[in-house]
């Protein structure tokens, strides 16, 4: 039923009670204005709808979803890219939700990114040394004698630590490959000490093969320094591999959360079924029927958002309550929730696809 995707070895979902965790979000909304028709008239986008989500300090909590889920924006308002419309954002106990001016200057150093293509996220025109050490300067008119000595003995280890060669920071990024400058992107994302480091699609640019190298280059960096990442990717086996967390995303909205063993060998909403199901390698029994879909708008206020494309409910006769009751997250098993009214049937209704299938 699922991909042929392993989970990495990790512990259980929650860290120990009582742990702060180092990100906590909390009832997140972020909403566009766009203007639409003849007369200009605004209309309101919701990309995030009342998320709350926290990522313990030194784990990986992973994003995925369909594109238009709401994850790139949820991480972009992480680093104050975009502004909430609503709710909070803690990070390392610093309210971030509204960060301006020099404020932006603490939370890049609380927190970094990295983007998903090396060859745009480069400045063309800068050495390699120049863009790993901005971080480190930055706000600083200039750096001179004993400063700028460390400032270069930094360079210089950060590239040791990526794997490249500390020689290289003369070097411009078109003299390197994909993978070379998405290890350079790492190493300066790495340069202020972050306590978090928002990866978004870090592999998606990039060979197999390559990925591969990047992926393992993360993992041993979290190891050694104990930082904290928060994943997006529509790639199913990279967040397997780097997240002992997982949160599956729907319309803005998260529709199930909870750590990645349990998430992947046993979801709990039709939707991460879906997304399972729709991974290379993955059989996909459970979606090998036709439904008679509506589209979105068509949905009565207050009904799940899933429910006119949901084979669970189609295979349960369609029953009234997924049209007049927006689920909640509930619990779904050890620190695993679903936003779902009938996720407890779901494992009956998954064997009855694949008998069928089989017939």
């Amino acid at each position: 039923m699922t991909p042929n995707v392993t989970p990495a070895s990790i512990e259980p979902g929650a860290a120990a009670a009582g742990a702060t965790p180092l990100v906590d979000i909390r009832d997140l909304s972020v909403h566009y204005q766009q203007r639409s028709g003849l007369f200009a008239r605004k209309i309101d986008i919701v990309a995030v709808d009342r998320v709350s989500l926290s990522v313990e300090r030194g784990r990986t909590l992973g994003l995925v979803g369909a594109t238009g889920s709401g994850k790139s924006t949820i991480a972009q308002a992480v680093v104050g890219m975009v502004q909430p419309t609503s709710g909070t954002i803690v990070v390392a106990g610093h309210d971030v939700s509204h960060v301006q001016g020099s404020e932006r200057l603490s939370l890049q150093r609380l927190a970094q990114v990295v983007l998903q293509d090396p060859y745009s996220s480069l400045d063309p025109r800068m050495r390699v040394g120049d863009i790993i050490a901005e971080p480190l300067t930055l706000g600083r008119p200039s750096v001179r004698g004993s400063t700028r000595a460390r400032v270069a003995a930094r360079v210089a280890e950060l590239l040791d630590l990526v794997g490249l060669s500390p020689t290289w920071a003369e070097r411009y990024p078109h003299q390197f490959s994909g993978g070379q400058r998405q290890r350079i992107a790492i190493a300066r994302a790495l340069a202020p000490q972050p306590q978090l480091i928002v990866l978004d699609e870090p592999t998606s640019a990039l060979d197999v093969s390559v990925r591969a190298q990047i992926l393992t280059l993360l993992k041993r960096l979290q190891a050694e320094l104990a930082v904290t990442y928060l994943v997006i990717s529509h790639d199913l086996t990279t967040v397997a591999y780097l997240a002992s967390d997982v949160a599956v995303m729907h319309l803005g909205r998260v529709v199930e959360i909870g750590p990645t063993s349990s998430l992947f060998r046993s979801p709990r909403h039709p939707y991460t079924l879906e997304l399972l199901a729709s991974a290379p390698g993955a059989e996909g029994h459970f979606l090998r029927q036709t439904l008679a879909t509506r589209p979105p708008t068509a949905m009565p206020p207050g009904a799940c958002r899933y429910a006119y494309r949901c084979t669970l409910r189609s295979r349960l006769g369609d029953p009234d309550r997924c049209l007049e009751e927006d689920p909640a997250l509930t619990d779904a098993g050890p620190d695993h929730q679903a936003a779902c009214h009938f996720s407890a049937d779901i494992d009956a209704v998954i064997a009855d696809a694949e008998a069928d299938a089989r017939a």
